[in-house]
């Protein structure tokens, strides 16, 4: 029997929470707390800045929450390499990658990032 009921598709932080992205430890403070870029180190404006989503990481040896962010340009990249590895290494990518929710999922963070 077929469900009637629809799913809503995963907003674009919850799609961008599954780039990878440089250790915190690595990271200038402002790249932390999100004003600058944590890839470029470039400085974001409301405008300009992609929410990364809520990541939950070792810094300065205390779990802690923080709230990434970057700039499109970032995004659209390290999106795109994502799409890339995943697929190189997801058997059902190759064979069809509309059957792969993370290969789907990637591909609509590519598409996030470029609005």
């Amino acid at each position: 029997m077929k469900s009637d009921t629809v799913s809503s598709p995963p907003s674009a932080a919850t799609l961008l929470a599954h780039l990878d992205l440089p250790a915190p430890s690595r990271l200038s403070p402002a790249q932390v707390r999100g004003a600058h870029c944590v890839w470029c180190d470039v400085q974001l404006e409301g405008a300009t800045a992609v929410d990364l989503g809520q990541r939950r990481e070792e810094i300065c040896g205390v779990v802690s929450r923080w709230f990434p962010r970057a700039c499109r340009r970032c995004v659209e990249r390290e999106a795109l390499k994502a799409v890339v590895e995943h697929g190189q290494t997801c058997e059902q990518c190759v064979d069809d990658h509309t059957q792969c929710s993370t290969g789907v999922n990637l591909v609509r963070a590519v598409r996030a990032a470029r609005r």
